[in-house]
């Protein structure tokens, strides 16, 4: 049997030069490489170890952690700004709703990107506003 194997740093080495050479294309096709390489990112990130059930550990979503909470009763909830400077915005999720972003993340991403937006302009407004206090 002469199957190779290789080190984790020599595969980790070998997927980032892929994911370069996939954001190099994308580029050259003027297609924006967050539409290629972002699916892919939010549905590894929320895979667990045994493949199958979908996690809250290091899930993002447009760069927002995300936390799965079956109590929740929007599709996607996120705490309101206050004026802790600690504090980062997170959308939280059903488990359901998390499995059917993760399985259709580009209908989902432009919806996500304006909510994480808004809430960003609300925590820089609120701080503006504490600093002027």
């Amino acid at each position: 049997m002469s199957a190779k194997s290789i080190s984790k740093l020599e595969a980790l080495s070998h997927a980032r030069r892929l994911v370069q050479e996939a954001v190099d294309v994308a580029n050259r096709a003027g297609i924006d490489p967050s539409h290629v390489v972002a699916p892919h990112c939010a549905e590894t990130a929320a895979i667990h170890d045994d493949g199958d059930s979908p996690s809250s550990d290091n899930l993002k979503w447009c760069g927002v952690s995300v936390i799965i909470d079956d109590d929740t009763h929007e599709l996607f909830e996120m705490s309101n700004p206050d004026d802790d400077p600690e504090q980062t915005p997170a959308f939280r999720v059903t488990q359901s709703t998390a499995n059917l972003v993760r399985k259709d993340f580009d209908r989902y991403e432009p919806s996500l990107e304006r909510i994480a937006k808004e809430w960003r302009e609300n925590k820089k407004s609120l701080s503006i506003q504490k600093t002027n206090d």
